[in-house]
């Protein structure tokens, strides 16, 4: 499912909370579309054939395995969460067309993402609807209240 300005009108999605639906979300998915230049997808991903599809996890099963070139050849390399590419073209390959994640899941360094891949947020719970919102308007995203204690508590 992507996100545009028809997401209104999904009656189905609109009765579950996430992850079935969008239900108590609508005014925070306004916000974020409605400060978001392009949110269809490029003329050049919308014109890829999927004829030989690959999705590359992040376990490290391809270690010292020298398949990058094979995943290059698939016509689509799906990469999901913060499965490392830089450094390990040789084990994992250098494409990633679609990288799929979730907040918790995603890369913390911009210069980390691909910049001709599309990211995907896999959003499941509200939270993840907010945390969308605080990227797409540069804000900086609140530290957890049980995270600033055990910060705090381990010096």
């Amino acid at each position: 499912m992507f996100l545009d300005d028809s997401f209104r009108k999904w009656a189905r999605i609109r009765e579950f909370v996430p992850p079935f639906g969008i239900k108590g979300q609508d005014n925070l998915i306004k916000a974020i579309l409605s400060v978001t230049k392009e949110y269809r997808l490029t003329p050049a991903l919308d014109s890829l054939s999927c004829r030989r599809c690959i999705i590359v996890g992040n376990g490290g099963v391809l270690a010292n395995k020298s398949l990058g070139s094979r995943i290059d050849d698939y016509d689509i390399v799906v990469r999901l969460n913060s499965a490392p590419v830089k450094g390990f073209e040789k084990d994992v390959g250098s494409k990633t067309t679609l990288r799929i994640t979730y907040p918790e899941g995603a890369m913390q360094r911009p210069e980390q993402y691909e910049r001709d891949s599309l990211f995907v947020l896999a959003g499941f719970k509200w939270q993840d609807f907010k945390w969308l919102k605080y990227i797409v308007y540069k804000e900086r995203v609140p530290f957890p209240k049980q995270c600033q204690v055990q910060a705090v508590s381990s010096r």
